[in-house]
């Protein structure tokens, strides 16, 4: 009987770890293409993981004729919108130069310092960035864009509860 109850406990502490190292890891949650349309998971699944308290990280990138390059950030402000929408603002940072040739970065140009690049993500494909100058306090170039963007999760317990942030 002993053998029996110490395999039940065995099978369970084996099951809740799995689940907490599933959790660990970054996952897809939702992704989608130019105009907005899912590509792979969905906005519900993100939503829930976001109340959920999950990490969140967005990727996106461009191709050109000679170049690509893909991006990584973690957002440090989302927001969901009636309920079926999320945006995110990226940490606003002095860009450096990228030096093709050499697949580099580097900040030799110091006219780019004085300028911050900030930028506001959707999960409707919308990529709004600014570049605004920390001297004269002023937008000098606003780039909205379109993007496939990926929006990964981690950190979250998959079974509890997801419920709206506020007092309904």
């Amino acid at each position: 009987m002993k053998s029996i109850i110490g395999i039940f406990f065995a099978a369970i502490l084996m099951f809740s770890c799995q689940n907490k190292e599933a959790n660990l890891n970054w996952s897809i949650a939702y992704k989608n293409d130019k105009t907005g349309s899912v590509l792979q998971g969905s906005k519900e699944q993100l939503i829930n993981a976001i109340r959920k308290g999950a990490s969140v990280k967005i990727g996106w990138g461009a191709k050109g004729q000679a170049h690509q390059i893909e991006h990584l950030a973690e957002p440090i402000w989302i927001a969901i919108l009636d309920k079926k929408e999320v945006i995110a603002h990226l940490e606003p940072q002095v860009l450096s130069g990228t030096d093709w040739e050499a697949l580099s970065a580097n900040y030799a140009d110091s006219a780019l310092v004085k300028s911050e690049w900030r930028v506001a993500i959707t999960t409707k494909g919308e990529f709004d960035a600014i570049w605004y100058d920390r001297q004269d306090f002023r937008i000098t170039k606003r780039s909205p864009q379109k993007h496939v963007i990926t929006w990964f999760v981690k950190n979250f317990d998959n079974n509890s509860i997801s419920v709206p942030l506020f007092d309904e």
